[in-house]
């Protein structure tokens, strides 16, 4: 099992049936929706994933607001 499998099914053994019903429609989504990478990126697009990820490092974010 993948190491991300191992992590969410973790979760999944602890969480009460209550919280798992909860996340029932987003599973269905998940597994039943195609999957869709955006690979045709603008530079500018680019240049805010990247002052995201940085300010995500650091523990910050940047607000959508100033992206906007």
């Amino acid at each position: 099992m993948s190491p991300i499998r191992q992590e969410v099914q973790g979760y999944i053994d602890i969480l009460p049936d209550l919280q798992l019903e909860a996340l029932r429609p987003i599973l269905t989504l998940l597994a039943n929706e195609p999957f869709i990478i955006e690979t045709d990126l603008t530079e500018e697009e680019k240049e805010i994933i990247r002052q995201g990820r940085k300010e995500a490092a650091k523990g910050g974010f940047i607000s959508l607001e100033s992206i906007i």
